[in-house]
């Protein structure tokens, strides 16, 4: 699957990018909401893993804006902070910080349609 992943953390976006390489992912990372819209656009993206908290804009404002532009974007939202569903119009999966890698990659397995 082809993930971009937004995290403002350096070392916990070149972990999860790290972990996610090895389970055969495609991967792109980004640090804030801007560059991420530009990744986005450059290249096409089936996975949007996004904090909440970034710099500037929100996680969930750059989900809001990543689905308006590609509606097929499956959407995981990660937060330390419990959990803060937003009122969105499109589904997304909310993951708990820290991040349990088996429960990340059971929810990218389930969004992608295949089976283990």
């Amino acid at each position: 699957m082809k993930i971009l992943i937004v995290e403002d953390d350096a070392d916990a976006r070149e972990l999860l990018s790290d972990l996610l390489e090895m389970h055969a992912h495609e991967v792109a990372a980004a640090g804030e909401s801007g560059q991420a819209l530009d990744l986005l656009t450059a290249s096409g993206f089936e996975l949007l893993i996004t904090d909440v908290s970034l710099p500037g804009r929100s996680g969930i404002d750059l989900a809001a804006q990543a689905k308006s532009l590609f509606p097929s974007l499956q959407v995981i939202v990660c937060s330390g902070y419990g959990e803060q569903q937003a009122a969105l119009p499109f589904p997304i999966e909310w993951i708990q910080k820290p991040i349990e890698m088996d429960t990340l990659l059971n929810t990218i397995t389930r969004l992608s349609g295949k089976t283990q």
